[in-house]
């Protein structure tokens, strides 16, 4: 046989190779989130009130793992249905919804345009993890560790703006 015989046989052998590796590369578990630690995971039901005109309200169950500087939040209504994914990291922020992907400068940027108001993002992670920070703007209402609840407005804000968690016990 000569080489120019064998060369379409060696070239299949290679594609069924990066095929084999391909297929074998999706049936792997994905890699473990790099932002994520075990206290960094929170699941609940938040509330968001804004006194804006018309007045805005967002109410959805959450999943939110990470920090203010690399995370995800999930909403999803109270019958179960996807509301919104955002994803955040250094390089900017993306927010899906159903049938509409958008990018953000920030996590602020993100939130500001999907809640319509500003919060406290860096304060909000700490009240999660049960720390009484203060935050400029904002008053921290509740934050009751045993009971998973956290209530806090903003102050000389508009528009004013109310958060809500309730976690759920883990």
């Amino acid at each position: 046989m000569n080489a120019a015989a064998q060369r379409p046989d060696w070239l299949r052998r290679a594609a069924l190779t990066l095929v084999a590796l391909l297929l074998a590369a999706c049936a792997s578990p994905p890699p473990a989130t790099r932002y994520v630690h075990a206290n960094d995971v929170w699941q609940g039901r938040l509330s968001v009130q804004v006194a804006s005109e018309p007045a805005q309200r967002i109410s959805a169950d959450f999943f939110l793992e990470g920090s203010p500087q690399a995370g995800s939040l999930t909403l999803d209504s109270a019958l179960g249905t996807r509301m919104a994914r955002m994803q955040w990291d250094g390089a900017g922020a993306l927010l899906q919804t159903p049938g509409q992907s958008q990018r953000f400068a920030s996590l602020d940027a993100m939130v500001q345009h999907t809640v319509g108001s500003a919060l406290p993002m860096p304060a909000l992670f700490a009240w999660l993890r049960g720390q009484a920070v203060s935050a400029a703007g904002w008053e921290l209402l509740t934050l009751d560790q045993v009971q998973g609840r956290i209530r806090a407005r903003s102050v000389q804000r508009v528009p004013a703006t109310q958060l809500d968690i309730v976690l759920e016990a883990r």
